[in-house]
């Protein structure tokens, strides 16, 4: 694999896996993007608040979201975590009012695009650990700090739990340097640069999760 990844391998790779890995691959694919659109108000969730935004039956929804795999509840059975989370990682983000962390780089990204709003994100180089800063409206980056931020990629296709097969691998990183050590660990996965990395993200939101065009 080329040093640089292609955005299309990003897309390709999200498909795959939610195919392969998921028994009701159009009922997530409804499900996430209603629950994004849900936890970015700040609080969490019921499987029918999210049953009724994406339109699909509470017992799919239900079936979906056991299948999908780490998501965070509350004691009482309300989602508060899937991807977007008031749970701290690594990666923070920031809509609108609301703080919130998300469980990978790619996620940040992502979510943006589902939302179609700014997001301001704040995030550790996965290397140095000095602190990166980006906004984005989800179609554009509109600032990053610094301009040289490289985004790693990679899915093991053994996993069965998406933060298992690509959330952990996920990171921001200032330049394409201090990704190298990354690389040489995982050298079946690339770096994008961050405007390659939100078109995936984008081309990703908008091919399988229903995000406006």
């Amino acid at each position: 694999m080329t040093e640089l990844m292609q955005p299309t391998r990003v897309v390709d790779d999200i498909r795959t896996f939610f195919d392969t890995t998921q028994a009701d691959p159009r009922a997530i694919r409804s499900v996430l993007p209603a629950a994004i659109r849900l936890l970015a108000e700040g609080r969490p969730v019921t499987t029918a608040e999210i049953a009724d935004a994406a339109n699909v039956p509470l017992a799919r929804v239900e079936t979906a979201l056991r299948d999908l795999g780490d998501v965070e509840w509350t004691p009482d059975g309300r989602v508060e975590g899937m991807g977007l989370t008031p749970r701290e990682t690594s990666h923070r983000i920031r809509i609108g009012e609301t703080a919130m962390y998300a469980w990978c780089a790619m996620d940040t990204l992502f979510f943006a695009a589902i939302l179609d709003r700014r997001v301001d994100v704040e995030s550790p180089d996965g290397a140095t650990g000095e602190s990166l800063r980006i906004v984005t409206d989800g179609r554009r980056i509109l600032s990053a700090d610094p301009h040289s931020i490289v985004v790693s990629w990679f899915v093991d296709p053994s996993a069965e739990s998406v933060r298992a097969a690509a959330c952990q691998f996920g990171h921001f990183f200032a330049s394409r340097e201090t990704a190298a050590g990354w690389l040489a660990r995982y050298p079946q996965g690339g770096v994008l640069l961050l405007e390659e990395a939100l078109e995936a993200a984008r081309r990703s939101a908008v091919a399988d999760f229903g995000a406006t065009p």
